[in-house]
């Protein structure tokens, strides 16, 4: 496949969206735990009680947790310069025999435009091994060979 600037910069932006509608998606949850919070509050149930509210603590953690989550992986797209790369390296789109790779953010395997692409962190394994090659022309992962086709 031969990769364009037009290309990678809508599959950019598509990574930005899906990110925000995590967050969206996460501070909804988050809300939502609040308002159980607030309605556990006027119980008066005893241990029950307690035992709810102790729960409902526990998965605001959690949402918390999730949330700094993707706020990080939303500032960290933000500062991938999306041009054309002569070299492999954080923002550099690699087309393989094995698919599309990515490597921004960790959000895994998403179908952008009818065709598959793994949006891959550059700290996974699979980055550090097209971060380290020494030649453009492929990478052995996990007794997998990537031919490298094309990058962008």
């Amino acid at each position: 496949m031969n990769l364009s600037l037009e290309y990678k910069e809508k599959l950019h932006c598509y990574c930005q969206a899906l990110i925000q509608e995590k967050k969206a998606l996460l501070k909804v949850q988050i809300d939502a735990r609040k308002k159980d919070l607030e309605s556990a509050s006027k119980s008066s149930a005893g241990d029950k009680h307690e035992t709810s509210r102790a729960m409902i603590h526990l998965e605001q953690e959690k949402l918390g947790l999730q949330y700094i989550a993707v706020e990080k992986q939303s500032q960290l797209i933000s500062q991938i310069s999306v041009n054309l790369h002569s070299s492999i390296q954080a923002g550099t789109l690699i087309s393989t025999q094995k698919g599309l790779f990515y490597i921004a953010v960790g959000l895994g395997k998403v179908n952008f435009n009818n065709q598959q692409v793994y949006i891959i962190s550059p700290v996974s394994p699979l980055a550090q091994a097209f971060l380290n090659s020494k030649s453009l022309t492929g990478v052995s992962f996990q007794a997998t060979n990537y031919t490298i086709l094309s990058i962008a």
